[in-house]
């Protein structure tokens, strides 16, 4: 959920060859390189194709419990909670009980209020789902530096911002990728209904569908069914809890529920919540500018006009979630370490699902490194007043922090150099006759920069 990762999906085009009877073998080629390379550390990866569905399960949850994810294993599903939010919109609206363009601060609390751009253009619902709202990607009143930061944001801090905040966008002028928004939406549906976010997704969603680990509040063995949070390098990370703002990225969900879900989306059922879900595949909002996504209640339309994607990303874990309804087919990703990476896997199965010839990804391999040599990298170097890196070693991974950023791993191409995995940086350590690391050069986007240790 910390952002929107764009995938360009290229135009789906049928191949002349078909799926084969070996799909199971060609995702788990697709995968095993994820795995292999450290990527991630487990994965659970939900396939529908035409009549069969399956679900994969890759690596393992920690580096202290071997078992192997499956369909079972509950991961947090972060951004992706924005579709179940676009689609409580579109229930509600085919329950005649809102409408598409019902004033947001129609529906807030007595006494909460929000400022409109100008009293005739209000923010309207499906501005909050479309990213079109002009609210900003976070409140500015949410504490970003916190490790657990949606799980104390209630309806007072929501009520405070809203009073204060003054937008500078006319509401469907730009489209702007706000957790905000979503989590509003959610926090006003649920309010429309005397209810909570969470009670409204079960009564509304979950239960018709019959998918009973999907929920922003876990309980019961569920608990025990949660895969460890990692951060993308590998570390141990801690679950996010949320209040106000879960239709922003709160909902917990397993590949066996979501595979409920895309079938769903695939064949709707009868009745008001397929309704509802045709509604919310629908285009509501068209690409303002060069970069945008086409926009159903929640989902990204990708590139090809027709596959309906959103992918996420807390603290320890990321998701995808990629369906074509021409093609049949739906592509599921949710692994508990926190890299954008396996986007681009979701982009690859869902391809091959379309009848594409898909190689499976090469990652650069790493060399394994003495770990007293990389104690020996260990400090502070410091590129300009105020502007450090900090270099630790953690559980046998090096680990690399600037001013104002989280620590991230790096690998080791050679005793010297290291890459990251995140972005295409390297740096590449001096030493002392002692081992002892004296400066770091950073070499990115054409640039090297060098600092010396301070410590």
């Amino acid at each position: 959920m910390n952002r929107l990762l764009l995938i360009p999906l290229a135009p789906l085009v049928a191949a002349a060859s078909s799926v084969c009877a070996d799909l199971p073998e060609q995702i788990d080629a697709l995968c095993q390189p994820y795995v292999e390379s450290q990527t991630v550390g487990g994965m659970s990866v939900g396939i529908i194709k035409g009549g069969q569905a399956f679900v994969r399960g890759y690596g393992q949850l920690s580096a202290d419990d071997s078992t192997e994810p499956d369909g079972e294993t509950i991961y947090e599903i972060g951004s992706v909670s924005k579709v179940f939010t676009g689609l409580l919109l579109a229930e509600a609206v085919i329950d005649s009980r809102v409408s598409l363009v019902t004033p947001a601060d129609e529906l807030l609390p007595k006494g909460v209020t929000m400022n409109r751009r100008h009293e005739s253009l209000p923010i309207r619902l499906w501005h909050l789902s479309t990213h079109t709202s002009g609210l900003p990607r976070l409140p500015s009143n949410l504490d970003t530096s916190d490790p657990d930061p949606y799980a104390n944001y209630g309806g007072r801090e929501l009520a405070a911002f809203l009073k204060e905040f003054q937008p500078r966008k006319r509401p469907g002028e730009q489209q702007a990728y706000s957790n905000l928004g979503a989590g509003l939406l959610g926090s006003l549906l649920a309010r429309e209904q005397k209810t909570g976010y969470d009670d409204l997704l079960q009564k509304r969603v979950v239960e018709p569908l019959g998918m009973k680990d999907t929920r922003v509040k876990l309980a019961g063995d569920q608990r025990d069914r949660v895969a460890p949070p990692h951060t993308g390098g590998g570390l141990a990370a801690r679950e996010w809890g949320f209040d106000q703002l879960a239709g922003a990225g709160g909902i917990h969900s397993t590949a066996n529920d979501l595979l409920s879900f895309a079938q769903a989306q695939l064949d709707p059922p009868e009745g008001d919540l397929g309704q509802a879900i045709d509604l919310a595949w629908m285009i509501h909002q068209q690409p303002i500018d060069e970069d945008d996504f086409a926009m159903g209640l929640g989902w990204h339309v990708a590139r090809d006009g027709s596959t309906r994607w959103h992918n996420g990303q807390t603290s320890g874990y990321h998701a995808a979630l990629f369906i074509s309804r021409r093609f049949d087919a739906a592509a599921i990703v949710l692994t508990n370490t926190a890299t954008g990476e396996v986007d681009a896997l979701a982009g690859q199965i869902i391809r091959l699902l379309a009848g594409q010839k898909e190689k499976p990804r090469e990652f650069e391999k790493t060399l394994e490194i003495d770990p007293e040599l990389m104690r020996g990298y260990a400090g502070v170097y410091r590129f300009a007043p105020g502007v450090d890196l900090t270099v630790t070693t953690q559980g046998g991974r090096l680990m690399a922090q600037l001013t104002g950023q989280p620590a991230v791993r790096v690998y080791p191409r050679s005793e010297t150099e290291w890459f990251y995995k995140v972005v295409e940086a390297t740096l590449t350590f001096q030493a002392d006759g002692k081992g002892r690391g004296t400066a770091v050069e950073l070499f990115q986007n054409g640039i090297r920069q060098t600092a010396k240790r301070v410590d």
